[in-house]
C-alpha cells in the first residue's frame, strides 16, 4: 500500500507570510531565503506565544546548517537551504520534513517513527491545532479552546513546533523538554535584539549562534558536533532516552510522541502515545544544557524558571546586570552594533495543569549607555549596585510609607461601620498602582543618569520620583474613599501626617532645608 504523505516543508508553500507586497505561501526553505534578506513582516497565524518558539526552531536550524557546512552568513538561496536541510534529516529524507506520514515506522516533521507495538495505542489527543499546543493553554487560561477548528496547515506546525520545544511535564506519560530545570519549571526566552523584524532578528540570533558553539563544544556537555540535530528522525519507544553526547548542540528536540492524521486532505487530528522516561536524558543538568536563550542561576547551578507573579522589574535588572545569572551570547550584543537595543524576555509561566500567564517585558536600552553596561566592568559594577539600591528603595517607600498611610485612611472605614470593605484589597489596589508606577519610570530614570552624576544624587533623584508617586497613589485612594464628611477631613489629614512623617524621617537627605516648603 503506499505511504500517504501530505504537506511536505521542503516543498509545498505552507507557511503564510506578510511581505511588502502582500501575503505570500512560501516554503520553508523559501522562509529562510526571505528571513536572509529581511522581508518578511511577520507571519500570519503565528501566535504570540509561538513567536519566540518558533524564532528559537529557525534559528537553531539555520545555525545548525551553516556550522555543519563551515560557513557563516546566512544569506543563503532557498536552493542552498533545501538542498542542506535534506542532508540534516540523512536517510529519513523528506519524511522528517513532512507534516503528516501515515506509515508509522518513518519518521515526520517532529514527530518520531512509532514502534509497532505502541502504534495500536495511538489515541486522538487534538481535533484543533490549539488543542494540540502547549497542553496547559488548552485550558482556557491564556487561550480559547478549540478556536481554529478550520485551521490553515502552518498552524499545525506552529502548534507542533510550540508544544515539542516549549513543552514541560503534564501528568503521566506526557514528558518536559531538557532545556528547562524540571518538569514543573518553564523556558524564558531572553534575548538582546536590535530589530523585531523577524529577518533581521534571525540573522543576529544566527550569528551570535555560531560564536557560542564554540564555547557549549569546549564546555564539558560532550555533544558530538556531528551529532543528531533533528531528534524526531530516529525511533521512539518512550522508554529510551538520548544522551547528550549523540546530540550536535543546536539539537531540535522533541518531547512527545504524536501523530498528525489526515483525511487524504487536510489535517484532522493529532493523535499521542505516553512516553514513559524523557527523550533527552539531562535530568541532573536541570535544565543547563548550554541552551543560548536561557538564563543560568548562578547560586545552585540551574536554568531559571519565572516565579508564577511573572517578570519583575528587579528580575529584568538581574538579569540585565546579571545579578545571580550568568547569562550567553544571545544576551548580550556584538561590539559592532550600533543604534538603540532591547532586552526581550518572554515566557509562559506554568502552574500545575494550567498556566500562570504568559509574559513578554521589552526592555529598550540607548545605545549612550552600552559602555557602561557591557565593555567597562568598573562603571557596569557601579551602574548595577546604583539599580538594585533604587528597587530597594522603592519597597522602602511602599512598605515603610506608603502602606501605614493607607491603612490610617482605611481605619477610617472601619470605625464608620464598613465591615464589607477589606483592607487586603484596598492595599493591594493602591500596591499595585505604585508598583505599576515606578516600575514603568525605572529603567528610563537609571539609563538617563549621566555619567559624571555621583551615586547619591541619583539615588536622591529616583527617591524623589517615589515621593511622587507614592504621594499621587495615596491622593487617588483618598479619592476613591466612600465619603463621610464628619470624620472625612481629621482621616485624611491623619493619613497624609503618617505619610510625610515616615517620608522624612527615612530620607532626610531630600529636606534639606525647610521640611514645610517640600512636603506642601
Amino acid at each position: 500500500m503506499k505511504t500517504l504523505r501530505l504537506f511536505n516543508l521542503l516543498e509545498d508553500p505552507i507557511f503564510r507570510v506578510q511581505v511588502q507586497q502582500g501575503m505570500e505561501r512560501l516554503s520553508l526553505p523559501e522562509v529562510l531565503e526571505s528571513l536572509g534578506r529581511d522581508e518578511i513582516e511577520h507571519f500570519v497565524g503565528l501566535q504570540k506565544h509561538q513567536e519566540d518558539a518558533f524564532h528559537v526552531f529557525l534559528s537553531y536550524l539555520g545555525a545548525a546548517v551553516l556550522a555543519r557546512n563551515n560557513v557563516n552568513d546566512p544569506v543563503r538561496s532557498k536552493d542552498y537551504w533545501r538542498d542542506k536541510l535534506r542532508g540534516l534529516a540523512g536517510p529519513a529524507g523528506d519524511d522528517a520534513w513532512t507534516l503528516v506520514v501515515d506509515d508509522l515506522d518513518k519518521p515526520a516533521f517532529l514527530q518520531p517513527p512509532i514502534p509497532e507495538g505502541d502504534q495500536r495505542r495511538l489515541e486522538a489527543t487534538a481535533f484543533t491545532p490549539d488543542e494540540l499546543d502547549l497542553l496547559p493553554t488548552s485550558k482556557n487560561h491564556d487561550l480559547k479552546k478549540a478556536r481554529a477548528s478550520s485551521a490553515e496547515v502552518d498552524v499545525w506546525a506552529y502548534a507542533l513546533i510550540s508544544l515539542q520545544t516549549m513543552s514541560g511535564y503534564y501528568g503521566r506519560g506526557n514528558r518536559g523538554i531538557s532545556r528547562m530545570n524540571s518538569g514543573y519549571g518553564n523556558r524564558p526566552i531572553a534575548e538582546v535584539v536590535r530589530s523585531f523584524r523577524p529577518g533581521r532578528r534571525w540573522q543576529d540570533a544566527v550569528e551570535r549562534l555560531l560564536l557560542h558553539r564554540r564555547e557549549v563544544l569546549e564546555g564539558s556537555f560532550g555533544y558530538d558536533p556531528h551529532g543528531l540535530v533533528l531528534v524526531w528522525t530516529v525511533p521512539w519507544d518512550g522508554k529510551t532516552s538520548l544522551l547528550l553526547r549523540q546530540l550536535d548542540p543546536f539539537y531540535l528536540e522533541i518531547c512527545r510522541r504524536i501523530r498528525l492524521r489526515s483525511d487524504g486532505v487536510s489535517i484532522v487530528r493529532a493523535d499521542s502515545v505516553p512516553a514513559d522516561n524523557d527523550r533527552i536524558a539531562a535530568k541532573e543538568f536541570k535544565g543547563v544544557v548550554g541552551d543560548a536563550w536561557l538564563p543560568v542561576v548562578t547560586d545552585d547551578l540551574k536554568a531559571y524558571t519565572v516565579p508564577p507573579d511573572g517578570l519583575s522589574v528587579d528580575t529584568l535588572r538581574r538579569l540585565i546586570f546579571e545579578d545571580g545569572f550568568k547569562l550567553g551570547a544571545l544576551q548580550k550584543p556584538l561590539d559592532h552594533w550600533q543604534g538603540d537595543v532591547y532586552f526581550s524576555v518572554s515566557v509562559l509561566v506554568r502552574g500545575e495543569g494550567k498556566t500562570n500567564g504568559f509574559y513578554h517585558r521589552i526592555v529598550p536600552i540607548p545605545e549612550r549607555v552600552h559602555p557602561r553596561l557591557w565593555k567597562r566592568q568598573e562603571q557596569r559594577t557601579t551602574y548595577a549596585q546604583l539599580s538594585k539600591n533604587a528597587v530597594e528603595r522603592a519597597g522602602e517607600v511602599q512598605h515603610r510609607v506608603l502602606k501605614p498611610a493607607i491603612y490610617a485612611l482605611l481605619g477610617g472605614l472601619e470605625r464608620n461601620g464598613r465591615e464589607s470593605v477589606t483592607f487586603k484589597a484596598w492595599w493591594e489596589r493602591a500596591a499595585g498602582e505604585y508598583t505599576a508606577a515606578w516600575e514603568n519610570e525605572f529603567f528610563p530614570w537609571l539609563w538617563s543618569i549621566p555619567e559624571d552624576e555621583s551615586r547619591d544624587e541619583a539615588l536622591r533623584e529616583w527617591t524623589r520620583k517615589l515621593y511622587s508617586i507614592a504621594l499621587e497613589v495615596l491622593r487617588e485612594t483618598e479619592h476613591r474613599l466612600p465619603r463621610k464628611e464628619g470624620t472625612r477631613y481629621q482621616t485624611v489629614a491623619a493619613a497624609e501626617r503618617i505619610f510625610f512623617g515616615a517620608f522624612y524621617n527615612r530620607f532626610p537627605e531630600l529636606f534639606p532645608a525647610k521640611k514645610e516648603e517640600v512636603l506642601s
